[in-house]
């Protein structure tokens, strides 16, 4: 009996941690949409239905780049991370200096746009 017992409690314990695990994901996926509207969206599409971008013709939309080959969030935490190089003959993009933990909330979006996107 009391076996039974701690073995539903570590059950109840383990969908109660999964649960607030996914509930940060949520968290901090909404908040990488979010800094990605503002910060991002004047030169990329973030999302459909977004005020489109000052940037003519805009820089990929994000949908593009979470489906290219060889997506990887280590890559894109460095790109986020650094000062950006010329990308394309003429242009320059310009290095968003996030914070870390912005850093974290847009690689999350981009993870939660790729599972979508399966």
């Amino acid at each position: 009996m009391i076996q039974r017992l701690s073995l539903l409690l570590a059950s109840l314990l383990s969908v109660a941690g999964a649960a607030a695990a996914q509930e940060r994901t949520e968290e901090l996926a909404a908040s990488g949409r979010k800094l990605a509207l503002s910060v991002c969206g004047n030169c990329h599409v973030v999302e459909k239905g977004q005020k489109p971008p000052i940037l003519k013709p805009p820089a990929p939309a994000f949908a593009s780049l979470v489906a290219r080959g060889g997506f990887d969030e280590q890559k894109l935490r460095n790109f986020l991370s650094s000062p950006h190089a010329n990308y394309g003959r003429w242009r320059k993009m310009p290095n968003p200096r996030l914070a870390d933990f912005e850093v974290d909330e847009i690689v999350v979006y981009f993870n939660e746009m790729k599972a979508r996107a399966r």
